[in-house]
């Protein structure tokens, strides 16, 4: 009996294509060709907050920051696949990033979910319009991917919440307002159920920022020491205990869509007219690393299409998400390693240097991307989690 393929269709829908039609021809009439592309590799952020400010308060006000959401609460209750759209073509027109990226993203759509009716009509607005900003207290010294070793604590005492500890890792911590929180609210319950999610005020004198100086030069990431900070019941989200189950639906609402795709095509493309410009197309090493880069970034877009595909069926993220973490950060390590080296003598350069070529934007990316493979979960992690959730094999000893 033959066996029979059924061919795949990789293709959009007319009401897709119109949609994507849509987002182009705003971002046409809304977006400055001086604020695309913004910053040296695309990261240098802590320079362009005015920028971002903006450029949030523009999307808010066209109403693309509720895309996804229910149309009760004033959203278009968008599919998957055109939240993926609309991430797309903003990648691929060089829109900048929005000031409160983590708010928006990550704490309003949880708020709509498990904050109280208090904690949205407070918030979410302000969150949406950039007129109070959040970042995240999540990892800790000693408790970064392992949230359940977390030590932070919060105890009871006058009414209120005083918590202590500190968390590291917090980008844009030095220019929030609040902070969505984690801390050990039961010291005698189990890891995962002793945990409250707060929503602290960073301006209080109980909280300390301190700026992380990078080998990039940057310091959008901060730490943050809590000396006796004060949290009302109010700005509690959930019951007290339920920080777990909380912080679970935050990290289901990180999901890049194709952007991550767009932004890959993008930098390979960039990377072959490197090699063409620095003479080095002719050597065969150098044109198979492209070659690959090509090969590996348009294999990753297939399979953010398969994850498209679940997600648009209903399907909730797996711990197969983490083939696309590992998959990624390894990649940008390897093409950011190529740029450096097509440059000969210059890619020792730092980014600045007057001989720089591109004013060292490729050496600027290849420090983030050793980075990439440590943050948001480690390679080595991402290994173990594929291996015993993914392929059921045995936990080594």
């Amino acid at each position: 009996m033959a066996l029979i393929i059924e061919p795949v269709d990789l293709g959009f829908t007319a009401d897709e294509e119109a949609f994507r039609l849509e987002v182009r021809d705003w971002l046409d009439r809304n977006l400055p060709a001086e604020w695309r592309h913004r910053g040296v590799g695309g990261f240098r952020e802590e320079e362009e907050t005015d920028l971002q400010r903006q450029w949030q308060r523009r999307l808010h006000e066209a109403g693309w920051l509720k895309l996804a959401w229910p149309k009760q609460a004033g959203g278009r209750e968008a599919t998957p696949v055109m939240q993926a759209i609309y991430q797309e073509e903003m990648e691929k027109a060089g829109a900048p990033i929005i000031l409160g990226r983590l708010g928006v993203s990550l704490l309003a759509p949880t708020l709509l979910v498990h904050g109280s009716q208090w904690q949205k009509d407070t918030y979410v607005e302000k969150i949406l319009s950039g007129d109070m900003n959040f970042c995240q207290g999540f990892s800790e010294p000693d408790a970064g991917s392992d949230l359940a070793g977390l030590r932070a604590r919060a105890q009871r005492r006058d009414g209120h919440w005083v918590l202590d500890g500190q968390k590291t890792w917090s980008s844009g911590a030095h220019y929030s307002d609040r902070s969505f929180l984690l801390a050990r609210s039961d010291a005698e319950a189990e890891p995962h159920k002793g945990i409250s999610f707060f929503l602290v005020d960073m301006h209080q004198p109980g909280v300390e920022v301190r700026r992380i100086h990078q080998m990039t030069g940057g310091g959008e990431f901060c730490e943050i020491f809590l000396s006796g900070a004060v949290v009302d019941d109010r700005d509690v989200v959930g019951e007290p205990g339920a920080g777990w189950k909380i912080a679970m639906t935050v990290f289901g609402f990180e999901r890049a869509g194709l952007a991550q795709a767009a932004r890959f095509e993008r930098v390979v493309a960039e990377l072959a007219g490197l090699a063409r410009d620095r003479g080095a197309g002719g050597d065969v090493t150098v044109r198979q690393k492209v070659a690959q880069a090509q090969i590996e970034a348009h294999v990753f877009r297939l399979n953010g299409l398969r994850n498209l595909t679940k997600a648009q069926h209903g399907d909730a993220p797996g711990p197969e998400a983490s083939l696309t973490k590992l998959y990624w950060s390894e990649m940008d390590k390897r093409i950011q390693e190529t740029a450096v080296g097509v440059q000969g003598p210059y890619g020792a350069l730092a980014p600045g240097s007057p001989f720089a070529v591109e004013d060292g934007r490729w050496q600027y990316a290849w420090m983030w991307a050793q980075a990439e493979t440590i943050y948001a979960g480690s390679s080595e992690i991402q290994r173990n989690i594929i291996a015993e959730r993914v392929l059921g094999l045995p936990r080594g000893r």
